[in-house]
């Protein structure tokens, strides 16, 4: 038998999240118990954003 449309949807909608997440997690970087440090550096700096606070690690 056909599934019904609320399955589909929800399949559908969980393959796309997955999808994301993927695309998403290749930027992820785990820095364990550095965070405390990572968040300080960010907000003394001034920071938007986890990415402006790597290019400036990887810079020095």
């Amino acid at each position: 038998g056909a599934s019904s449309p609320g399955v589909l949807s929800f399949l559908e909608k969980k393959k796309r999240k997955q999808s994301l997440d993927r695309r998403r997690g290749k930027t992820r970087i785990y820095v364990g118990n550095h965070i405390d440090r990572w968040l300080t550096l960010k907000e003394k700096l001034d920071f938007r954003n986890d990415a402006e606070v790597a290019g400036f690690l990887l810079d020095l």
